[in-house]
């Protein structure tokens, strides 16, 4: 009997973005036997636009559980090893990043099961290579602090890292903040210091900027509600 695979599968970036699907995710959907997802809702809406006629049950949809996300059921991936085939699904863009799928995949690793990735769409990485700024030297850090002292200290030790290292700081915030996070980094930064901003990524309304933070006071973008990559740059 062949040993099935864990596949890393990518999802689009929002229902508009379906074109950023590759022919090698729709047909490997089509072989999964298991799914491991973050919300069934979505995952099975996504699944279904990209063609999988699956009748979705317990037993072939499981999701992650977000308040302990590095519990890991073993078993489940051990059917691997009986011929079954497990993707892990992202709720958008590419499993692991931003994402708390990489405990599923640390763990088959540890059990010897084969990881395989597809290509997709990464905001993260669309972002960056968008920017202008460094893509050999960068860092996604994620969220920011959630309270508002702790966030500006921590962005003015981003800006001062940008400067020392010449190093790319990229984050991201939940769509409902963006505009806060937006002004924060207005008030903090230096006017010189660079920003860009790469909003909607793969979809129809998308929008990609680098200015000057002394520019971006000018014309503030609205970002509520719009998923958002920010990438802060300070070197030369």
């Amino acid at each position: 009997m062949n040993q099935g695979k864990l596949y890393l599968i990518p999802s689009a970036l929002g229902e508009q973005g379906l074109a950023s699907i590759t022919e090698e995710v729709k047909r490997v959907v089509q072989n999964i036997d298991i799914f491991i997802v973050e919300e069934k809702k979505s995952a099975r809406r996504f699944l279904r636009s990209v063609g999988l006629q699956l009748e979705f049950s317990e037993s072939n949809m499981i999701s992650i559980n977000k308040n302990k996300p590095d519990e890991v059921d073993e078993s489940l991936l051990k059917k691997t090893l009986e011929g079954k085939n497990i993707g892990l699904l992202s709720e958008a863009g590419l499993p692991c990043i931003a994402d708390p799928g990489n405990y599923w995949v640390k763990k088959a690793h540890k059990l010897g099961i084969e990881v395989q990735p597809l290509c997709g769409p990464s905001s993260i990485i669309l972002a960056l290579i968008a920017s202008g700024f460094n893509g050999q030297q960068f860092r996604f850090i994620g969220y920011l602090p959630m309270k508002s002292y702790e966030r500006n200290s921590f962005i003015k030790d981003l800006e001062k890292i940008s400067s020392f290292k010449n190093e790319t700081q990229i984050f991201i915030e939940t769509p409902y903040r963006n505009n806060v996070l937006l002004e924060e980094l207005l008030s903090t930064c230096s006017p010189q210091t660079m920003l860009c901003i790469a909003s909607c990524i793969t979809l129809p309304n998308e929008k990609i900027k680098t200015k000057k933070i002394s520019e971006w006071k000018i014309s503030k973008p609205d970002l509520h509600h719009k998923p958002t990559v920010f990438l802060l740059y300070a070197g030369n």
